[in-house]
């Protein structure tokens, strides 16, 4: 059974098209698309717009959807009832607070679900939209994840551990793994007083070292394949680092420091209940690796 979520994604297949505008900003090649961390694979483009489906949207303290299937019409509003907006099949404009707002390109209906320009999305809805040139990516974060994001960035030390542990996993162009048989534990170690950069243990089978970078994806920079006997990348250097083991067949979870010589401590020793990816705070602890100008 596999513990990490591994996304492969090629530029080249994440979109059709050749051009992307926001706001006043055009690229030549078409970028890949991240939705709250998500690769959208079928994100399409439309005369130059790229569009992504609502759903991708999801965010119940944001969004509350309805779809009339008579006159095809997407209805939806903000939590807080301030943004109401109607989006019909075909059309290039958008009903929102009752006034007729123009749209880059006409709302699509592809297998059932509703596609809109990302450019609508951030100037009408508010969503967190940023191109990032260096990757040809475009972030887009619901107000939940962006707030995620933040914490991740500049927050509570503890709070983004969690969060980046939960992040999807971009793998690249490394190997597959092998599998071993019998997984019985994961872990999880951190430089002290880091929560962007972390090593995962796959019950001894396999390790893998990612970076979270200022898009707020979880970059694999190095993997050992213990099974494959093969190694990808290079192994990361911590000086002292934290650890959290969850032993989940025997029902135990310890976590505890490693000194700059590899000498291990053990802090503190817990029963699982069953929860996966756990982090607790480590006493007297402060984060190194706050990122405050990340979000804007």
């Amino acid at each position: 059974m596999r513990w990490n979520k591994w996304i492969k994604f090629t530029v080249a297949s994440a979109l059709i098209g050749s051009v992307l505008f926001i706001g006043s900003s055009a690229y030549a090649a078409a970028p890949s698309v991240f939705v709250n961390g998500e690769l959208q694979y079928d994100a399409m483009m439309v005369k130059g717009n790229a569009m992504i489906k609502l759903r991708a949207l999801a965010d119940p303290a944001w969004l509350v959807f309805a779809y009339d299937p008579k006159t095809r019409v997407v209805m939806f509003h903000t939590k807080d009832n301030k943004i109401t907006v109607k989006l019909r099949e075909g059309e290039k404009k958008a009903t929102v607070n009752g006034k007729s707002v123009p749209i880059d390109a006409a709302v699509v209906n592809k297998n059932g679900l509703t596609y809109v320009p990302i450019r609508f999305i951030s100037e009408t809805l508010g969503a967190y939209v940023k191109y990032y040139a260096q990757d040809n990516r475009v972030i887009v974060r619901t107000p939940t994840v962006q707030k995620e994001y933040e914490t991740l960035m500049n927050g509570d030390l503890t709070e983004a551990r969690k969060i980046a542990l939960n992040l999807p996993k971009i793998k690249g162009d490394a190997p597959p793994l092998e599998y071993g048989e019998g997984y019985h534990h994961f872990g999880y170690t951190f430089p002290e007083g880091e929560a962007l950069r972390f090593v995962f243990d796959d019950a001894g089978y396999d390790y893998g070292y990612y970076e979270v970078n200022e898009e707020g994806l979880a970059i694999l920079k190095w993997q050992s394949d213990e099974v494959a006997k093969r190694e990808w990348g290079v192994e990361p250097k911590f000086e002292s680092s934290v650890y959290f083991l969850d032993e989940f067949m025997g029902g135990i979870y310890t976590y505890g420091k490693t000194d700059v010589h590899g000498n291990s401590q053990e802090l503190g020793r817990l029963q699982t209940d069953g929860m996966n990816r756990k982090v607790v705070p480590i006493e007297g602890e402060k984060r190194a690796d706050a990122r405050p100008g990340a979000n804007k």
